[in-house]
């Protein structure tokens, strides 16, 4: 790949990119720039993330080496989403399920690595920056900064702590580049103004759209009714996609469209509505505008979106569901 061909890989379907700038130049001066993602292993993963695991993809396509964070220690510091003696068995499946989905998706995975926070994140070194940082950042600031993660009324000292080593992890993991979702915004923000204090530097932000809920909103791991997990079987997967909010015509709040858009035309490149005769018959979409404006016209059904979207999904799903099928003692370790 050229150089535009790298950089458009790298941020097509983002949402903001701190700075597009800095990226091009980056890409300019290194063939192996190193990203990475971090992860904390709460709640069991869902459909929204096929779409940062896809655009992993992306940027190792780009040329990139990305590190997969297994962010443990975030997942306790953040209200205690994950118990501390359940923190091993859910970065193994966080681990495990997210190789079987690379697998499933067969993107080539030779330039992806695997580190956990508690590996780095208890060395004198790193807790002596997060208290060199803690003495920059104001508790406003700290709290501002985790708003979006970490959602209390009443928050603990330990939400205070949790972006200041996100921030951190930038240096220690020596990456270019963090890749995050949006919520994930007001962290990166502060990483690249605090990260200078302590005499590091900046790092490139890439940030991509949370996919909407099936009834519309986020995604969340916490909504089971929200929400598709990689492990539903093939009818739990077919029901809630059948259930999902997709008004004929709106596109506001369409999980579905978004899923279309964000993952199924990156994935597949096109995508193929089976329909009666009667109904139209067949057709084939090159790209998510011309679906979008069949669907906006009326002239594709909801039904009909659902109908493949589920099949694809499922397509996809297939092969991880099978690969936890000798898993079950684990999955009862991380979630008893």
């Amino acid at each position: 790949m050229n150089l535009k061909e790298r950089f458009d890989l790298v941020v097509r379907n983002t949402a903001e990119i701190i700075t597009r700038e800095e990226l091009r130049k980056l890409l300019e001066e290194k063939k192996s720039p190193v990203a990475y993602v971090g992860y904390a292993p709460t709640g069991k993963l869902h459909a929204g993330h096929l779409i940062p695991i896809l655009k992993i993809g992306d940027f190792l396509k780009a040329g990139f080496k990305f590190k997969f964070l297994i962010a443990n220690l975030h997942a306790h510091l953040d209200d205690r989403k994950s118990p501390w003696h359940l923190l091993d068995a859910r970065s193994i499946y966080y681990e495990e399920i997210v190789k079987a989905v690379f697998e499933s998706l067969k993107i080539d995975t030779s330039g992806l690595g695997f580190v956990r926070g508690s590996d780095f994140q208890l060395t004198s070194e790193y807790i002596s920056d997060v208290l060199r940082m803690s003495t920059e950042l104001t508790t406003k600031r700290a709290l501002h900064s985790a708003s979006e993660v970490c959602r209390v009324e009443n928050p603990k000292v330990s939400t205070l702590i949790y972006p200041i080593m996100q921030a951190l992890d930038e240096q220690y993991l020596d990456v270019d580049v963090q890749y995050g979702g949006m919520d994930q915004r007001k962290i990166l923000v502060m990483a690249r103004e605090y990260l200078p204090k302590l005499s590091y530097k900046p790092r490139v932000e890439v940030m991509t759209p949370l996919l909407p809920g099936l009834t519309g909103g986020k995604m969340s791991a916490s909504d089971v009714k929200n929400k598709i997990d990689l492990l539903d079987s093939e009818k739990e997967t077919e029901r809630k996609v059948n259930s999902a909010y997709c008004k004929e015509g709106d596109i506001k709040d369409n999980g579905v469209l978004a899923f279309c858009e964000y993952f199924l035309f990156p994935y597949k490149g096109k995508l193929k509505i089976e329909r009666a005769k009667k109904f139209g018959g067949d057709v084939h979409y090159e790209n998510y505008k011309e679906l979008e404006n069949d669907f906006v016209k009326k002239r594709l059904h909801p039904a009909d979106l659902k109908k493949m979207v589920s099949r694809e999904l499922n397509l996809l799903l297939e092969p991880v569901r099978k690969k936890f099928e000798k898993k079950e003692k684990l999955l009862k370790e991380a979630y008893p």
